[in-house]
């Protein structure tokens, strides 16, 4: 017997069986490769039905200055009547030589902080007329931006409007008696206009912090996200007692803004334009983001408008709600607005001069009187009304230093 010929048989017999072993395996694997690629579009499919935002926050992540561009809109015209400041820009060289702190807390000059800090506007108003004004190179004067968070502010604005024009009697009404929808939450009946304007609803609201994966599930990035603001409310729930503690949230605003709607008979839009933006003389249009076409506005995050023209919010808290022959807010709605309650005190201690928070207003505890509404990254309206100063400052990506103050003090002496 040939042992070579013998060997290379049972080789050649073991080849097939080895192939076809490999095919096997392949098939197999090609099998388990279609499988998982079926469950994972199902799941895909299921938890798009059930929470579409994931995939917008996943896409989007952190919202930038423009993202509202990719949303739906409500605009909010111009007033016919529009105001513009007089204009006294002598000392712009001087203000950006001036030395400011930055987020660090290096004393740096104003122009270094502008541009380190990527503002788009930084504009100051100090007697009614302007007297500095700065743009970033890709910005403008009639450059809509998010504000973001200072959206909060103009839903205090409609509240104190709508007080006055009698739609609501006062803070201490029940939500329930304009929107009887949330009776379907059990104790919601117990939460008052006033809880929700100091953001003491107790609803749940977890905010996002920057990371992805937290992100996907928090509260706050699903509101911004969400193409049904209105379904969402109605499925909060309570982890406080309502009125018993300050909660930073989102959800607070936007049952107001829904209740704007519900007393007036008007999209809290079109009411703002009326009563508010077009009366203080706006220049340019403004707009909300909505969740949906004919859907409610994205109050908290997702208001949009110039810095001149939300200077002129200022302007009219400075002027004690009236522009020239008319009382376009009250001064009652005012002052209830800007001195801080009592039980306010201890909100919060944020930033160098630990301001408080009420009405969507940010006060600073340490009696100056001065006052801010803030948005993420880097939004600001500073009012100081000892200087009759107004400062806005608008930022693409955010900037943690506060120099309002420093600023304010150094343009009242300048001559």
């Amino acid at each position: 017997m040939d042992l070579h010929s013998a060997g290379s048989s049972a080789q050649e017999g073991k080849r097939p069986q080895s192939k076809r072993a490999f095919l096997s395996i392949l098939r197999s694997m090609r099998k388990f490769l279609i499988g998982s690629i079926l469950i994972f579009a199902v799941a895909i499919t299921v938890a798009w039905l059930r929470n579409p935002q994931v995939f917008m926050i996943a896409w989007y992540q952190r919202p930038k200055v423009d993202t509202y561009k990719d949303f739906p809109t409500r605009e909010i015209e111009p007033s016919s009547r529009p105001f513009s400041f007089p204009v006294a820009l002598a000392d712009q060289k001087r203000i950006d030589d001036f030395k400011v702190r930055n987020w660090q807390g290096d004393l740096v000059p104003f122009a270094e902080y502008f541009e380190k800090g990527e503002l788009l506007a930084f504009v100051v108003i100090r007697n009614d007329t302007l007297i500095f004004e700065k743009y970033a190179s890709d910005f403008s004067g009639v450059a809509l931006s998010h504000t973001f968070s200072i959206g909060k502010t103009m839903v205090s604005l409609m509240i104190g409007k709508a007080i006055e024009l009698d739609y609501i009697k006062s803070t201490a009404q029940q939500v329930v008696e304009f929107l009887p929808e949330f009776n379907q939450i059990p104790d919601f009946d117990q939460v008052t206009i006033e809880d929700l304007l100091n953001m003491k609803s107790g609803l749940q609201f977890n905010r996002a912090d920057g990371s992805l994966f937290d992100d996907l599930f928090s509260h706050e990035a699903r509101f911004y996200y969400t193409g049904n603001l209105k379904n969402d409310l109605l499925q909060s729930s309570f982890d406080t007692l309502p009125g018993t503690r300050w909660h930073y949230s989102n959800l607070d605003p936007l049952i107001l803004t829904w209740l704007v709607e519900a007393a007036t008979g008007m999209y809290a839009a079109e009411f703002f334009e009326k009563k508010v933006w077009q009366p203080l003389g706006a220049e340019s249009p403004a707009s909300f983001g909505i969740d949906q076409p004919n859907g409610l506005e994205n109050s908290p995050s997702s208001f949009q408008c110039t810095a001149l023209d939300l200077a002129k919010v200022g302007r009219l808290l400075l002027n004690n709600g009236r522009i020239a022959s008319t009382q376009v807010l009250s001064t009652t709605w005012i002052n209830e607005s800007l001195s801080i309650g009592p039980s306010n005190l201890n909100n919060t201690a944020k930033g160098r001069y630990k301001r408080t928070h009420q009405y969507y207003w940010w006060l600073p505890t340490d009696g100056e009187g001065d006052y801010s509404a803030e948005g993420m990254r880097g939004q600001r309206l500073y009012v100081n009304p000892k200087d009759q100063i107004v400062i806005v400052q608008l930022a693409k990506k955010g900037y943690g230093g506060y120099p309002y103050r420093d600023i304010s003090k150094y343009v009242s002496d300048l001559r």
